[in-house]
């Protein structure tokens, strides 16, 4: 007799519990457990090989409640000796049933279920992936401009770089510090390596990491429990991949991250600092082959994107791309685009362009900043210039913004030291580089966006005159946020509205959200408004974010 457990991973402090199936919620983590029949010279390779049907697949299928007549169809994943794992995220309440198939004896025509019971409303303000997964919003007045969840409630993009936190050495108690503090401050993604070439499978790259592989799931689920939904790509950059690792492995260990990690709520990214053409000596026409593979993979269609080189990059020489968008737009497995900028001043200058640019492209599709100038150190670049790629991101059309700083993105802890190379980094541990200025900056934009319906803003530069600033996102006659980056007096357009409308409008310091001067003025012609301080009673110059918005008609 093979020993089969249905049970269901919770992510609470420590490692997570093992409950029985009884207590599935709908996007949690429902894990079937099986035990091969025979052994395998190499489970891993045999269990997929290239093009080929994977050794085990369930089909899940809802029976009753809302979950009535859904099928998913999921493949399983080796977790060493004769340990085979199914992993299914119930997108609805209700009764579900499951069955195997497989060549193996010991896996095949397995069959059972569970019941998924519907969280409250309040579980979901409590953590919102419990909403489901992160999708490109099709509805509403702005299709293709934004993210939401699986339910339709909005989906604000605030990131983290959390690149090398998959290295060993670090401690889980570590690691639940930065996302306690990061889903406290409104973050909303983790953006994390889960690369092949980054020590998660051996130099032959025919063999997982296995104790690796369950360090970084352990974080994957811990973000996913505190609100955070987790950006992950299975290969990073590195010269020569076509011949050092070769394009089956590559497929091989992206469907083994799709089908390990496919019931998490995480994001998927093609690759890592790749320019699509030809560094790595891999080809356009391999990333597109892969994309659709990818799409194929993944039964639940999460979205998909690619985090590009821009010009200057070495990694971009013979390609670059300050965005996705300029290179595969148009592939249809392509749901958003990405930028990175990279770092310095001039380049931190480009992003209001850049995702101008991407906003006018065809079709409409939501693009995001997922690498800008860090706050390497505390002061470079200052807290301003952080600002200024978030907001002028953002109110140029952006569906969020990432951020990194301080030893986050680094992974530099006490337990695991990293060295910076020509990086700037702070390497004592005497600051807490989470508070550092630029990040309260981003928890500002987090929760001032979500108080209001961020989602149906538009961009509106054309509204803004007399000030070098024009970083204006508006509901035109309804409401108006403006980015001044360096404050100064200012016109805006409110002749969309009439005479007799009502505004309210309020100064916010974008650096700690505490409003400065409020008043009321009325629509119907050109108003001018000036912030708080300005030279010469203030010698400083100081960017400010102005908020209008009707209060009667």
């Amino acid at each position: 007799m093979f020993r089969i457990f249905a049970v269901l991973f919770l992510a609470v402090l420590g490692s997570p519990p093992l409950l029985t199936a009884q207590n599935a919620r709908p996007w949690e983590v429902v894990e079937l457990s099986f035990e091969a029949a025979r052994d395998y010279s190499n489970p891993y390779v045999e269990g997929l090989p290239d093009r080929g049907a994977p050794l085990v697949r369930a089909v899940f299928t809802g029976e009753s409640g809302a979950a009535r007549g859904m099928r998913y169809t999921l493949a399983g994943f080796w977790d060493g000796a004769r340990t085979w794992r199914i992993r299914f995220a119930p997108p609805a309440a209700g009764e579900w049933a499951w069955s195997t198939v497989s060549a193996d004896s010991g896996l095949n025509a397995r069959k059972g279920g569970f019941s998924c019971r519907e969280w409250e409303e309040t579980d979901k303000i409590a953590n919102p992936t419990r909403r489901g997964f992160v999708k490109v919003a099709q509805g509403g007045g702005r299709p293709g401009r934004h993210f939401e969840y699986s339910d339709g409630a909005p989906f604000l993009w605030v990131g983290d770089t959390w690149w090398n936190w998959s290295k060993r050495g670090i401690q889980f108690r570590t690691f639940q510090r930065l996302a306690d503090d990061r889903s406290a401050k409104g973050f909303t993604v983790g953006q994390i390596f889960f690369a092949g070439n980054d020590g998660l499978l051996d130099k032959t790259y025919d063999m997982p990491n296995l104790e690796r592989i369950r360090a970084v799931e352990q974080m994957i689920s811990y973000a996913n429990s505190v609100g955070i939904t987790v950006w992950i790509h299975p290969w990073w950059s590195r010269e020569g991949l076509n011949q050092r690792v070769g394009e089956a492995k590559m497929r091989r260990w992206w469907r083994y991250a799709v089908h390990r990690l496919g019931a998490h709520n995480v994001i998927w990214v093609l690759a890592g600092e790749y320019n699509m053409n030809g560094y790595g000596g891999l080809g356009l026409p391999f990333f597109k082959d892969l994309g659709a593979m990818v799409r194929q993979e993944d039964p639940y269609g999460r979205i998909i994107g690619a985090h590009p080189t821009p010009p200057g990059w070495s990694g971009g020489a013979d390609a670059p791309q300050w965005s996705t968008g300029e290179a595969i737009h148009a592939e249809p497995w392509l749901d958003y685009n990405q930028s990175q900028t990279g770092h310095g001043r001039w380049r931190n200058e480009m992003i209001p362009s850049i995702i101008a640019a991407d906003y006018a492209r065809s079709p409409a599709k939501p693009t995001v900043v997922t690498e800008p100038w860090y706050e390497f150190i505390e002061g470079n670049p200052t807290a301003m210039d952080v600002r200024l790629g978030i907001w002028s991101a953002f109110l140029s059309g952006a569906a969020g913004h990432s951020y990194g700083g301080g030893h986050v993105w680094w992974a530099h802890v006490p337990e695991a030291p990293s060295s910076q190379g020509s990086w700037p980094l702070d390497k004592s541990f005497e600051t807490n580089t989470l508070d550092y200025p630029g990040a309260i900056s981003m928890s500002v934009f987090s929760k001032f966006l979500k108080s209001i319906d961020w989602w149906r803003l538009e961009p509106h530069p054309e509204l803004v005159s007399d000030n070098p600033s024009r970083f204006c996102a508006a509901v035109p006659g309804e409401r108006y946020l403006i980015y001044l980056r360096y404050g100064g007096w200012v016109r805006l357009d409110l002749r969309s509205a009439r005479e007799s409308d009502s505004f309210e409008f309020t100064w916010l310091d974008p650096a700690d959200g505490k409003p400065g001067r409020s008043g009321v003025t009325t629509g119907g012609a050109v108003r001018e408004f000036s912030p708080p301080g300005d030279y010469p009673g203030q010698l400083q110059y100081k960017d400010w974010l102005l908020h209008v918005r009707r209060v009667s008609r």
